[in-house]
């Protein structure tokens, strides 16, 4: 009798199992069925070349991809690529600069900070070293073995606050702020260093309130307009001696790399927090944080300030096993040249989750409805997406992470090209379709 009532047990045991196991798949089948038709059949992205790939980092397999091996134009998504690589190459807190001491001189080589003298990180340990020094100042001139402006960069786009030179030795975030004092009624320009050389507008639109000459640092603004904004200066050795000059009280000089001993060692000058650099570039997409991280990379693994090299490392140290070869030439995502697919970017998201925990990827990438560039859009009562935008005119990405409501964390990159009109009907589109993940996966 126990016999037969074990044996009648375990069989139903069994049936039970098989029907929960028939309902499980029938669920996640239904859910790819209408993923599917949610994007492949949808009116909004059959106006333009869309790719859309869905990942499940724990067990380590696709759930569903459409045109995930097609090449697009990523954007601001090349900062998850530049956040890997300075996140596996570069140490915390991250450099400020190396510096040495030979008799009653201070010589500093920039690596590419982008945080000296920068308004967010005002408590800077290498700006206090260096003006707690009694030595005399001097400044490697030619560290940057590069060019101010990045491959496929727009040239009409110099003046913008989002296009701001490279440099070894940044200050400000190499960019300018004007501001209307109502008090005075008047315009400030700061850094002061800068206060005197801007003059009145004249013969340009009122659309374009201030702007500077190509080649130097010669400002125009209309007088009669009140917008605080922001304005990229040219980074020549000069320029750059002046400011640290005007900000610590006594005279800068400069040095060429070959008036160095070559026998001197270089001690590496401590700056701020890694984090609070990353969440920075990649909560609000600062392009300029960016090209900087990258430049630093080369700087300290190679003791080169080269996008172009410091990218070829990553690449074959970092991207060897990368499902397809990628076309990367910034640290922004300014260029258009760049080209990736949506399930390489997949991987590079998989190596940031096995890599750092949940709660660093929260506090490091946008949050839907929390943070950054996607506060306003994904929102819910439980932030269900952390993920990084990217925007280019006719292209828009955004690749993260997914919080589902049964408990998973998925891995996801939507990227479109080639659309015309407005972004809005794609990025309502989008919503619709990761709320669905979140809801049945």
């Amino acid at each position: 009798m126990y016999l037969y009532r074990s044996s009648l047990f375990v069989t139903s045991m069994v049936i039970l199992n098989l029907f929960t196991s028939c309902g499980s798949a029938h669920h996640t089948t239904e859910a790819k069925v209408d993923l599917s038709t949610l994007i492949e059949h949808s009116q909004v992205f059959n106006n333009h070349f869309t790719g859309f790939s869905l990942y499940d980092p724990v067990i380590h397999k696709t759930l569903y991809a459409y045109n995930d091996q097609k090449y697009f134009t990523p954007a601001s998504n090349t900062k998850i690529l530049t956040f890997y690589t300075a996140l596996s190459f570069l140490p915390d807190p991250l450099p400020a600069f190396k510096y040495m001491i030979h008799g009653d001189s201070l010589i500093i080589k920039g690596m590419g900070d982008p945080t000296l003298l920068h308004p967010l990180w005002p408590q800077h340990p290498g700006l206090s070293f260096i003006i707690n020094s009694d030595k005399r100042v001097f400044i490697v001139t030619d560290a940057l073995q590069d060019e101010a402006m990045g491959d496929g960069w727009a040239w009409d786009d110099y003046s913008y606050y989002y296009q701001a030179e490279k440099s070894a030795l940044p200050m400000y975030g190499n960019l300018i702020r004007i501001e209307y004092d109502s008090l005075a009624q008047s315009h400030k320009v700061f850094p002061a260093y800068f206060q005197g050389t801007w003059s009145n507008l004249t013969g340009k639109s009122s659309s374009n309130p201030y702007y500077r000459m190509q080649n130097d640092n010669d400002f125009r603004i209309n007088v009669n307009r009140k917008t605080l904004t922001y304005i990229p200066f040219k980074t020549d050795a000069a320029t750059i001696n002046n400011l640290l000059s005007d900000t610590i009280h006594r005279s800068v000089r400069a040095l060429w790399s070959a008036q160095v001993d070559p026998d001197s060692t270089w001690v590496l000058m401590p700056g701020v927090s890694a984090d609070s650099v990353y969440a920075q570039m990649m909560k609000v997409s600062d392009n300029f944080i960016a090209e900087q991280l990258l430049l630093e990379t080369g700087a300290y693994i190679l003791d080169t300030l080269n996008t172009t090299k410091a990218i070829q490392y990553a690449k074959t140290h970092l991207f060897q096993n990368i499902p397809d070869p990628l076309q990367w030439v910034d640290g922004s995502g300014l260029s258009r040249y760049n080209l990736f697919t949506p399930r390489s970017i997949i991987y590079v998201l998989e190596q940031i989750y096995h890599k750092i925990s949940e709660d660093r990827i929260k506090s490091i990438f946008p949050g839907g409805g929390v943070s950054g560039t996607i506060q306003t859009i994904y929102g819910a009562q439980t932030p269900y997406i952390y993920a990084k935008t990217g925007s280019l005119m006719n292209n828009y990405a955004l690749s993260g992470y997914l919080f589902t409501k049964s408990g998973k964390i998925l891995i996801f990159s939507f990227m479109h090209s080639n659309y015309t009109g407005s972004v809005m009907p794609i990025r309502e589109e989008m919503q619709k379709t990761l709320e669905f993940v979140r809801d049945h996966y």
